[in-house]
C-alpha cells in the first residue's frame, strides 16, 4: 500500500494536531457531528483531560491485536501466552502518555485482567480460522477527495488479502447488528476510500469484530458489504459539512445522551454563543 500519512513514523506537530483544517478523518468527522462544541475543546482548543477508562482499555487491547496480526505477518511466535503477556506493557505504556483517570483503587488492576481475558479470547477465537494472510496492520494511509479541499487520513487496524477490511471495537454489552453497522458507517466509507485510492482497488467487504467484556469475553463478528455509492455519496457530503463548519467557527453544543460521557460539560457550560473562542 502506499501513500503512507506521517510514513517517517514522527509526530504530527502540535499546530496540524490542533488545525481542524489540516486533515479529514473518520474520527474527527464524526467528533464534530456529535458537538461541534465538545469537539472545538478537545480537538481545536485540545484541552487536556485525564483518558476515560474504558478508552485505555480498548487501546491497549488493539495495541495486543496489532502486536498478534504483525507477529502472523512476520512468520514470529504469534501464541497466546506471548501476546497476552505483553499486554501489560502496552496498558502500562498508553499510561505514560496520557494519564487516566481511575475511579476505585482497584479500577486499574481489574482493566489489566479483563483487558488480557480480552486478548486471550481473541486469539483463541481466531484459531482453527481460515488464516487470510494481512496485508496491512495499522496502515496509514491518505487519500484526496474530490471536492474536498483537505486529505482524508486513517489508520485501519488489520487489511487481509482481497481488501478485506477488518476493524476492532471493545464494548460492555453484546452488539446490536443493524446499529452497530449504522453507527460506523463513516468509519467503514472512510477506510473503503483510503484503501481504494492506495491500492486501485475498492474493499471487498468489511468485518467489525466486537470484543465484549462480559464476565466471560465474547468475540462477536458482523460481516458488512463494501459501501456503496450512496454511503460515499453522503460521506463526501458529511465532509463538507466539516469543512464549512469549521471554516466559518461553527461551534455550538448538541445537547444529548453523549453528554453522560463528555468531559468537557464545565466548559459548555461557561458558553454563551457565538465564537466559541
Amino acid at each position: 500500500m502506499s501513500k503512507p500519512a506521517n510514513a517517517d513514523g514522527k509526530p504530527q506537530p502540535a499546530e496540524e494536531k490542533n488545525d481542524p483544517l489540516a486533515y479529514l478523518s473518520a474520527s474527527r468527522l464524526k467528533s464534530y457531528l456529535t458537538c461541534p462544541l465538545r469537539f472545538y475543546f478537545e480537538k481545536v482548543l485540545a484541552i487536556p483531560k485525564p483518558a476515560n477508562a474504558a478508552a485505555h482499555l480498548g487501546k491497549a487491547v488493539h495495541a495486543s491485536l496489532a502486536s498478534y496480526h504483525t507477529r502472523l505477518w512476520r512468520g514470529e511466535d504469534a501464541s497466546v501466552d506471548v501476546v497476552a503477556g505483553r499486554f501489560g506493557f502496552e496498558f502500562s505504556k498508553l499510561e505514560d502518555v496520557q494519564p487516566v483517570r481511575w475511579e476505585e483503587a482497584n479500577d486499574r488492576f481489574d482493566a489489566m485482567a479483563a483487558g488480557e481475558r480480552l486478548v486471550r479470547a481473541y486469539i483463541a477465537d481466531e484459531t482453527g480460522r481460515e488464516r487470510i494472510r494481512p496485508i496491512g496492520v495499522e496502515v496509514k494511509l491518505e487519500a484526496e477527495i474530490p471536492g474536498v479541499p483537505i486529505p482524508l487520513v486513517g489508520v485501519a487496524d488489520l487489511v487481509r488479502e482481497g481488501n478485506r477490511l477488518t476493524d476492532f471495537k471493545t464494548t460492555g454489552v453484546t452488539p446490536n447488528p443493524g446499529l452497530e453497522a449504522w453507527q460506523h458507517e463513516l468509519q467503514v466509507t472512510a477506510y473503503d476510500l483510503l484503501i481504494e485510492e492506495n491500492t486501485g482497488t475498492a474493499v471487498s467487504e468489511a468485518e467489525l469484530v466486537f470484543l465484549v467484556k462480559t464476565k466471560t469475553p465474547k468475540i462477536v463478528r458482523q460481516t458488512l458489504p463494501a459501501p456503496d455509492a450512496t454511503q460515499r455519496a453522503r460521506f463526501k457530503a458529511l465532509a463538507e459539512v466539516y469543512v464549512r463548519g469549521n471554516e466559518r467557527r461553527e461551534y455550538h453544543p448538541c445537547p444529548g445522551q453523549h453528554c453522560a460521557w463528555c468531559q468537557f460539560r464545565n466548559e459548555c457550560r461557561r458558553w454563551k454563543g457565538g465564537d466559541a473562542s
